[in-house]
């Protein structure tokens, strides 16, 4: 059964990379979609990278704001503060001693150029069309209402998307590596043709967004998983993925499986696979509702 696969943020954390990537595989993904921040706050960013770095199977890697702010760094790109002090402020000292770094310029000195051409090449989004109804939208923090969906799209890297910064002369954090409150809050009309997946907001954070907001079209999944549904089709329109491993210990995946591939009357199923260093919690999300 074709199946595709999006995985959260990681932050260093090998161990549960390692035990949701046992488990997904068992599944045999035509692809592995991972939504960014492999680094920072956990202790093990190199041995996470290595591993997606490493897979036998086809893989897309996007750009996380945790990249982005070591990235920033390395190219000396400061927006109001000193991008180093910024990075070490998100977490970036767990990465430089995952390197084997004791100083942010030893890292600078010292880091192979293929790391380096790993974090340039990120890409800014994924669109995978599962069938002619369902088009997936994976990007890092969800849809920024500040950028075209053509021109996220559009982006292919790190440098395309500071040159569209510089160029719209926008703060990253209003971008779709940092957008949070401005993405929940907004219309589903913006991505209407897209089922966005995406991380960056630990489901304990949007809970707590939630419950201040009084919205009711975001369904949790305990800790693990948050399904945004329009209210009038009953659509779903996004999922947040973002277990928030470096906090809770937990990670999640989230897997789309085409039961039928007749076109005319195909159905998918929504499976998710949540790991902590001790457990498993395998679930079945159900078919998804097109709302039509």
């Amino acid at each position: 059964m074709r199946n595709t696969w999006f995985v959260g943020d990681i932050h260093g954390e090998i161990r549960l990379l390692n035990r949701l990537l046992e488990n997904i595989l068992k599944f045999r993904p035509e692809r592995i979609v991972f939504v960014g921040d492999y680094i920072d706050r956990g202790p093990h960013a190199k041995e996470v990278v290595d591993r997606i770095m490493g897979m036998e199977v086809p893989v897309t890697c996007l750009l996380g704001n945790h990249e982005m702010l070591m990235l920033n760094a390395i190219e000396d790109l400061g927006y109001g503060m000193n991008p180093i002090e910024l990075w070490y402020y998100n977490g970036g000292e767990a990465t430089l001693q995952s390197f084997g770094s004791s100083s942010f310029f030893s890292f600078q000195t010292d880091l192979d150029p293929h790391y380096l051409d790993f974090f340039r090449s990120l890409k800014m989004s994924k669109v995978i069309g599962l069938d002619p109804k369902l088009k997936i939208f994976a990007t890092h923090a969800g849809i920024s209402p500040s950028i075209k969906i053509q021109d996220q799209i559009e982006m292919n890297d790190y440098r395309s998307l500071i040159q569209y910064l510089f160029t719209n002369r926008m703060d990253p954090i209003d971008s779709f590596l940092w957008v949070r409150d401005a993405f929940f809050n907004s219309s589903p009309e913006l991505w209407k043709d897209y089922l966005v997946v995406h991380g960056h907001t630990p489901i304990m954070k949007l809970k707590r967004f939630i419950d201040s907001n009084g919205h009711a079209d975001f369904h949790f999944v305990e800790n693990d998983l948050c399904i945004r549904k329009d209210r009038a089709s009953g659509r779903i329109v996004s999922i947040d993925i973002d277990s928030g491993s470096a906090i809770s210990g937990r990670l999640s995946g989230l897997g789309f499986f085409v039961e039928n591939d007749d076109k005319l009357d195909s159905r998918i199923r929504m499976r998710s696979l949540t790991v902590s260093n001790e457990e498993i919690f395998p679930r079945d999300l159900g078919l998804i509702n097109y709302g039509d």
